[in-house]
């Protein structure tokens, strides 16, 4: 998958934006803060049909303006042309494919694979486990809508259950204990797939992950892996609910499910959150995200995806830098997007591929091509 072109309108600080990428590498550099990072925000978007920043959708929008526009003009690896369009604009945000509407949102997700690698995904190392279980959820919803279906129901069905059990607390009142049942029922049936899922992933990414690690890597003697911790292993969903029912109660929340699972990272058997060094900890993040965009290429829909990489890298050493520079814009990986302060670095790193490219430069949300010379 690639894409050919996009327009921008009115998208954070970028105004209007019409834009033709090289089908292999692009380049966008210009100091903080300019908009480089809002063009690779704009793709993701139009991929997850959110920002990659978390944010609120109004918060999105252009000052001074009502909504903005993004359109995306895509070719896939079978050679079929696809467009993607998304607006938002008093409060609604809808979306095109092949100019038919899309209903539901969740049936977007994988029509464009991608995978973004940025600073702020050290928070899968150093952040809580939600992080965990969002990159979990993310690479293995793109690639199997089944899991994706169970996701959405889960967490359904968990708010309602935490009303409940928090009102019950806050009242001193008994639970509806038949609508309780039906929550639960309906919990343990999506829980299972979750579980399933999660349990198959790590088995077969796992491995994916070591051996991105360590083509990244300069000392042999980095030993990394993870371990998938998940309240599954104690028994079914419904023995737990009935082992800590009055323990939930008192607290007024679900304490047992997936929404507990997580990752636990390690480097030479040591928790990598405790032991590893800046340099470690970055390079094993960016290696989690490569590995990502692996497993997408050859998982489910077996679709390339785009892989965007911004700002990622600042406080690496020089070795580690070559590294990761070769193994994303030295092999066919697919179309790569990379932002970066530093014109020069980037002309460097364009030198060590003979594979076309493109460099733009982005000031005050006005992004201009380079020549080529």
């Amino acid at each position: 998958m690639r894409i050919d072109k996009l327009s921008v309108i009115n998208y954070k600080n970028i105004e209007q934006a019409s834009l033709t990428f090289s089908p292999a590498i692009n380049c966008l550099c210009g100091d903080n803060g300019m908009g480089k990072t809002n063009v690779l925000d704009a793709i993701f978007y139009l991929s997850r049909l959110k920002s990659s920043a978390q944010t609120l959708d109004e918060q999105n929008v252009h000052h001074g303006s009502d909504g903005f526009m993004l359109k995306g003009y895509y070719t896939d690896d079978a050679g079929n042309q696809k467009e993607v369009s998304c607006g938002y604009a008093n409060g609604r945000k809808s979306v095109r494919l092949n100019d038919k509407a899309v209903r539901r949102f969740s049936d977007h997700l994988g029509q464009v694979p991608l995978v973004m690698i940025a600073p702020s995904d050290s928070q899968l190392v150093s952040g809580g486990s939600g992080e965990r279980r969002r990159f979990m959820d993310a690479t293995i919803s793109q690639q199997d809508v089944a899991y994706l279906d169970s996701i959405i129901r889960y967490e359904r069905s968990l708010h309602q259950r935490n009303v409940m059990l928090r009102n019950a607390a806050e009242r001193n009142q008994p639970i509806d204990k038949s609508l309780l049942e039906v929550l639960e029922t309906m919990m343990e049936q999506d829980a299972a797939v979750i579980f399933d899922r999660r349990r198959s992933f790590v088995d077969v990414f796992l491995p994916i992950f070591q051996e991105v690690y360590g083509n990244l890597c300069n000392v042999d003697s980095e030993d990394v892996s993870f371990t998938y911790v998940t309240q599954a292993d104690r028994g079914s969903l419904h023995e737990l609910f009935e082992a800590g029912r009055m323990k939930e109660q008192i607290v007024g929340y679900s304490l047992y499910g997936p929404h507990k699972d997580d990752l636990e990272f390690t480097i030479s058997g040591y928790p990598l959150r405790r032991e590893g060094s800046q340099g470690q900890t970055k390079t094993f993040f960016i290696a989690m995200k490569i590995a990502q965009y692996l497993y997408l290429k050859t998982r489910g829909r077996a679709v390339t995806p785009i892989l965007l990489l911004d700002d990622i890298f600042d406080k690496l050493d020089e070795g580690r830098v070559q590294k990761i520079v070769a193994y994303t814009i030295g092999t066919a990986l697919g179309q790569v997007f990379i932002t970066d302060t530093a014109k020069e670095r980037v002309k460097e790193v364009l030198k060590l591929t003979d594979r076309s490219s493109k460099l733009f430069v982005v000031k005050d949300g006005i992004v201009t091509e380079e020549p080529d010379k």
